[in-house]
């Protein structure tokens, strides 16, 4: 068993960790976002969500066509008490259930991109609902991927239809939970009618939510009306919300990172505060995809080191408040695929996962976000079974400290043929993508193919040989007219008929 020591004097236990404040720098931090809700407030673009705000305590003033609300400290504190500290997220089916550990990390795929860097030809275009489809079964297929995301937007598709549509594409192709933004309330109600029918009914989804909505924070301090109403919709329908927070450090935030992050801090408490006073007891997954902007080229730097500082430290902060976390660490800035790729998904998708973060997502993700790569994802999932091993720590007991083997050895011994070393060689870490082969065998048994090569060939294998739950056709069926009949609507509603 691996004991670490906190700065303030007491441990944790089981595999790795990093412990990057101390109770005390915790504690500043929190009251910090605290002193932001109250003194500075947030503007709230939704009169409902003002309603529930100042019915519960806090103070609101109006200037023009919007709303500052303040919330004391109680409110905020009463509503972190509130929040479940454990949730399962579910999977349409049971098997597929995911229940966040300590010291264990869950991964998921970045999502909301908008190109998709083909994984045939290599050449980046639109994305497409089949491109979803067949994402969704990658994710499916990936063990390590515990929630599946919406990782691109179907652009063949109408665009306020959009959120649908990539519903529909996910749900027939997972059973595991799947994340994502609904864009707005209208979309989410669909989005409800259309995984209700997959599990029998409202009732069977309100028992078991397999899908949480994300819900985003316009930094600085805002809360727009799209995402008052997709959490106030999410809620009363029983749903969990994943608050998604978005700062950039020297544009939509402080430039110095403890500032970025109290401000972060203050933006998720907010929504979890709505959530609460919507329906005490919803679960509310503190979410990160903040880093800095470069001010030297004005870009969100996804990959940069300053994002995984930032996003573990939040998780960090959701382990003080004993909340769920998911944090986006592992999105590459890179255009292509190359090795720069590999180095920021591995830094900084392990520091998020050392820090405790329950979700790390950004697998698959390019060009900071903007580009999503099916090749990428199957490489980043490598990574994730080894940043898992390293999670695990080392036990430290008779068995196996091995003392008794090394007398039995002796100098100059070998370990290979010991029982022993049969009994315990499973866990090894495996390598099923990465070379760990000499040059002589690489070359024979691999053809000399590269990791990139050999990513694409089992993204094939995946696509053409992978099943997925299916669903009854009679549902398919009645998802297929539901979908045309709120499509139809919109394009009415819209003038676009």
């Amino acid at each position: 068993m691996v004991l670490q020591e906190r700065k303030t004097g007491t441990t944790f236990t089981n595999g790795f960790g990093l412990i990057p404040f101390s109770q005390n720098e915790l504690t500043t931090i929190h009251r910090g976002s605290l002193d932001v809700l109250e003194r500075v407030g947030f503007t709230v673009e939704s009169e409902e969500a003002v309603d529930l705000y100042h019915g519960a305590g806090a103070k609101v003033t109006r200037s023009e066509s919007f709303f500052r609300v303040y919330l004391p400290t109680y409110l905020v504190e009463e509503s972190i008490r509130t929040a479940p500290k454990e949730i399962i997220y579910y999977g349409r089916t049971p098997d597929q259930d995911y229940a966040p550990q300590p010291k264990k990390v869950g991964f998921s795929a970045f999502g909301q991109c908008v190109n998709i860097l083909d994984p045939i030809t290599g050449s980046l275009r639109l994305s497409t609902k089949n491109d979803l489809s067949q994402s969704a079964g990658l994710q499916d297929a990936l063990e390590n991927i515990k929630t599946v995301a919406r990782t691109i937007a179907p652009r063949d598709k109408y665009p306020p239809a959009q959120a649908l549509h990539s519903m529909d594409a996910i749900v027939r192709n997972t059973s595991k939970h799947i994340s994502g933004g609904a864009g707005n309330a209208q979309n989410l109600a669909g989005i409800i009618e259309l995984l209700a029918m997959t599990v029998g009914g409202h009732e069977e989804l309100r028992q078991r939510p397999f899908y949480t909505p994300s819900v985003c924070p316009t930094s600085p301090l805002t809360l727009g009306k799209d995402c008052c109403e997709v959490a106030i919709a999410a809620t009363r329908a029983g749903l969990g919300i994943v608050v998604m927070i978005m700062p950039l450090a020297g544009g939509t935030a402080p430039v110095t990172l403890a500032g970025t992050i109290t401000l972060g801090l203050a933006e998720q408490l907010s929504c979890l505060v709505l959530a609460q006073l919507v329906r005490k007891g919803t679960p509310v997954t503190m979410g990160s995809a903040s880093t800095i902007m470069d001010l030297r080229s004005g870009t969100a730097a996804m990959g940069a080191p300053e994002a995984a500082i930032i996003n573990a430290s939040l998780a960090q902060m959701s382990r003080f408040h004993q909340l769920p976390s998911r944090v986006a660490c592992g999105v590459s800035d890179s255009i292509i695929i190359d090795p720069q790729i590999g180095y920021e998904y591995a830094n900084n998708a392990l520091m998020a996962s050392l820090s405790g973060a329950s979700i790390v997502f950004g697998g698959g993700a390019i060009e900071a976000g903007l580009t999503h790569s099916p090749v990428k994802l199957v490489m980043d999932h490598e990574c994730m079974s080894n940043i898992a091993m390293m999670l695990k720590g080392i036990t430290i007991d008779a068995e196996n400290m091995a003392l008794d083997v090394i007398v039995d050895i002796g100098p100059g011994g070998n370990y290979l043929i010991h029982q022993h070393t049969f009994d315990h060689m499973r866990n090894q870490s495996e390598s099923r993508l990465f070379n760990r082969l000499s040059r002589k065998d690489w070359l024979e048994r691999c053809n000399g193919r590269t990791a990139i090569e050999m990513a694409t060939e089992k993204f094939q294998q995946i696509i053409s040989g992978h099943c997925s739950l299916e669903l009854p056709p009679i549902v398919e069926s009645e998802m297929d007219r539901y979908i045309e009949e709120f499509e139809s609507a919109l394009q009415s509603e819209n003038g676009d008929q």
